[in-house]
């Protein structure tokens, strides 16, 4: 087997690779790219390299992407890197050969970008991924070290109770137009001052943010304000659709059961109905979601949820610590459990962010880039 990095010339391949490779969990799902594999990525950064395994026969064993792109880590403006979208053919010559290239690619990329950190996410359910990487049997063998940055959940929202609590009424909820763009980077770039992981640092940065972003425009943007037009909070809804699609393959005892609930529920318009297997998943990421507290984070929600369409559920990471961004009683919500992790190399020293301390404050981590 040999390591190759991918060009759009294998866009096809990719796409075909990627969808074949199911994500494991409560439900099983297979993700869909739209039209060009890459376009994931370049919502974030126009740096990325995406590795591939092939083998003798030029097939694709293994993939995984390295994204980087200027952050503030624990205050210092660098490079921080991103490794997203690991797929391993269940077989052992695969496997091995993965994680014998592995470190050697984030060696060099590292290198090549003066970047000292990269980080990822892992499923609780990614059994496979927590064994050969987060707790590896042989800590004599080169492979990359796996420390945990944070805990999070991501929360979907399917509903809400009969007799659910209403928005507080001095909260004025409107829709954004052009002329907030600079309010609102500032209240964002406010908002996100004292957290250890961060990308914006002023009204430029968050207009370039944007203006790569598809399909999110200014115009998206909920925006809450007090009784004297300040800005207390704003979340932006966003649909991956045409970047790619989520389809449900198998539902597990309690996936199942849950379906089943939102489904009786959705004839008496309680709740949104779930799709079924071979079916598309229409959800909404809550993107740019601030708010100073939670009332205001409630009614935020509330406001996305009515907008949302009949079968549209809404998205968002709840970081361990974080009180204000807690799912509301108020909503049908589920969550799955993941972990933020910084991928060091043996010979790297434990970063001072990474050793133990106060998890009031939460990194910058949207779930439309996983």
């Amino acid at each position: 087997m040999r390591l190759v990095r991918a060009t759009e010339q294998d866009n096809d391949r990719l796409l075909h690779y990627f969808a074949q490779n199911a994500y494991p969990g409560a439900i099983r799902m297979q993700t869909q790219r739209m039209f060009n594999f890459f376009n994931q990525y370049r919502l974030q950064s126009d740096d990325f390299s995406t590795y591939m395994i092939l083998s003798e026969h030029d097939q694709i064993e293994a993939i995984a992407t390295l994204v980087f792109r200027k952050g503030f880590l624990d205050g210092v403006e660098q490079t921080v890197g991103y490794a997203t979208d690991l797929r391993v053919s269940p077989n052992r010559r695969a496997i091995t050969s993965w994680t014998e290239h592995f470190l050697p690619i984030i060696e060099s990329e590292r290198k090549a970008r003066n970047c000292k950190y990269i980080f990822t996410t892992v499923a609780r359910s990614q059994r496979q991924a927590y064994n050969a990487f987060i707790r590896p049997r042989n800590l004599r063998r080169p492979m990359p070290r796996y420390h945990l940055f944070r805990r999070f959940q991501m929360i979907t929202l399917h509903g809400l109770w009969p007799f659910h609590a209403q928005p507080l009424p001095g909260i004025k909820i409107r829709t954004a137009q052009a002329a907030d763009a600079e309010q609102i980077a500032e209240y964002i770039v406010r908002q996100t001052q004292t957290a250890p992981l961060r990308y914006l640092n002023g009204a430029a940065d968050f207009k370039q943010s944007l203006a790569r972003w598809r399909d999110l425009n200014i115009e998206n943007f909920i925006l809450a304000s007090d009784k004297n037009g300040k800005l207390i909070g704003c979340v932006a809804p966003w649909s991956a659709e045409r970047v790619q699609r989520i389809y449900p393959l198998a539902f597990a005892s309690a996936a199942s059961n849950m379906q089943d609930m939102l489904r009786v529920l959705s004839w008496f318009g309680v709740a949104h109905p779930m799709a079924v297997v071979g079916e598309e998943m229409q959800m909404r990421h809550l993107t740019h979601l601030h708010a100073d507290n939670p009332d205001i984070f409630y009614s935020l929600l509330f406001h996305a949820y009515q907008m949302a369409g009949k079968k549209e559920f809404l998205v968002y990471p709840h970081f361990e610590g974080n009180l204000t961004n807690l799912a509301p009683r108020s909503f049908i919500s589920a969550e799955m459990n993941f972990g933020y992790y910084c991928i060091l190399l043996p010979s790297d020293g434990v970063p001072d962010f990474l050793k133990p301390r106060s998890l009031s404050y939460s990194p910058v981590f949207e779930s439309a880039f996983m």
